[in-house]
């Protein structure tokens, strides 16, 4: 029995006579019932599109939006503690104190710019006759505000 390669389908038997015929017809039918198999999934689902896992260019803005919302809303959100952490510690100054808005130098050696602004609010004690200085933050606290800002001075 000679064997004729057909592409993938090198088994099929090749003589011409009619049982030949009904042999291709059941090799196939044999074939596709493999591939129609309900134990082996098909890699393609055809009731769904081709393209389906793609994004619309008009998802794509909307999820780089939503993307961007909650890096601002996080950033506020810092921003926001970092209010709450200076006017906590604001509470602590004893009212005869001056707030002064300063730079300062990190005190890595390359760098040559001036950090800031800082508030510090210096205090003489009266117990101990020295001048006191308490780091207040980098934002301002809203009670301690005075209605001139362009002084570096905030006498309370």
């Amino acid at each position: 029995m000679t064997a004729k390669r057909l592409g993938r389908y090198h088994d099929v038997p090749s003589n011409n006579n009619n049982n030949d015929k009904s042999n291709l017809q059941s090799y196939f039918r044999e074939l596709a019932s493999l591939y129609n198999d309900n134990s082996k999934k098909p890699s393609l689902d055809r009731s769904k599109p081709l393209f389906e896992h793609k994004r619309t260019s008009l998802q794509k803005v909307f999820a780089n939006a939503n993307k961007a919302i909650d890096k601002s809303t996080k950033f506020i959100n810092k921003i926001k503690s970092r209010q709450l952490a200076c006017a906590s510690r604001a509470k602590s100054i004893p009212g005869n104190a001056t707030i002064r808005k300063e730079y300062i130098r990190c005190g890595k050696q390359m760098c040559e710019i001036e950090h800031g602004p800082y508030y510090y609010a210096y205090w003489k004690d009266h117990q101990s006759k020295k001048l006191k200085k308490k780091y207040i933050g980098d934002h301002m606290p809203e009670n301690k505000e005075s209605s001139d800002d362009s002084t570096n001075n905030l006498l309370l």
